[in-house]
């Protein structure tokens, strides 16, 4: 269960944690952390607007000035609003509905008030590389203020399984690849038919790793785990082996550079193809033209 790193207190959810966090320890201070956490991932106003916050505390409202005689209800002054009972007017007031929008969602860019209203918005539509930021921002927050600004060097985001398929070898290519989030929930699982013609294993390999790694970057991931069941890839992508193929090497090259580009840190780690069943799976898929992309591997290369 997510617990506040400074009361200790438990909540059956992140967004119960960051309500708490904003409404205890300051919408301010909360803000003040969240900026500083997107600059040290490098993505700045990917989840903030620029506008500041302050703790201002409840607004105090005196009833008798708020009622309105003639329609027997109490009245918003900033937007007119009216409400049947003084307490309604009061929850409108403080919900922070006419605060200055210190918060957006990156895939609608729709603007809130608090981090609670932007988690609010992102689980409850399909903005979901959005919602994949701010569930990150959470469980960065769960491990202490302070560790949440280390920049992912000790903590992994996300995990990427990949497989390459080619029937026969070299033939008709496929690609899969299954991204999964720290929690271990499934963010994405995709497999793509490789449109040319004699495509290697090795080919379709590389391009599942291409593939995932542009997936894991629109889900805003910056420190990845790769696992693959290909221990010549793994080990390339390790410098422990050459790439002397020139059929790979772009691939290889494309693969770099998007690890040195759009991300923290990334791992790559050897597992056995029976761990790796669902990238398999569908890079068979792929391979037996039942996929669910098409895309030629020039669309893998740098």
């Amino acid at each position: 269960m997510p617990n506040c790193p400074l009361c200790s207190r438990y909540f059956n959810s992140q967004r119960g944690l960051v309500a708490h966090t904003e409404a205890k320890h300051g919408k301010a201070n909360v803000h003040i952390l969240t900026q500083a956490w997107e600059r040290n991932r490098g993505q700045e106003n990917i989840m903030t607007t620029g506008s500041g916050v302050e703790n201002f505390g409840d607004i105090i409202l005196d009833e008798e000035a708020c009622y309105d005689y003639n329609t027997g209800t109490w009245d918003c002054h900033q937007c007119g609003r009216e409400f049947n009972s003084f307490r309604a007017l009061n929850q409108h007031v403080n919900s922070g509905v006419h605060s200055a929008k210190s918060y957006r969602c990156d895939d609608c860019n729709r603007q809130f008030s608090s981090l609670t209203a932007l988690m609010s918005h992102c689980e409850t539509t399909q903005c979901v590389y959005a919602n994949n930021v701010v569930q990150t921002l959470a469980s960065d927050y769960e491990r202490g203020p302070q560790l949440m600004l280390t920049n992912g060097s000790v903590h992994t985001e996300a995990t990427l399984e990949f497989d390459g398929s080619a029937k026969p070898n070299p033939g008709n290519g496929g690609s899969g690849y299954v991204l999964y989030n720290g929690r271990g929930r499934v963010l994405e699982s995709t497999s793509i038919e490789i449109l040319e013609c004699g495509v290697t294993n090795n080919q379709a390999e590389y391009a599942a790793l291409v593939w995932g790694m542009e997936c894991a970057i629109r889900y805003n991931i910056k420190s990845l785990l790769a696992k693959g069941d290909s221990e010549l890839v793994i080990d390339q992508m390790n410098g422990y082996k050459n790439v002397n193929s020139e059929r790979m090497k772009p691939l290889y090259t494309q693969a770099k550079y998007l690890e040195q580009t759009s991300f923290t840190k990334v791992r790559y780690e050897h597992i056995y193809r029976s761990e790796n069943e669902d990238a398999d799976d569908k890079a068979n898929e792929g391979s037996n033209c039942n996929a669910d992309e098409q895309r030629y591997l020039q669309d893998a290369k740098y």
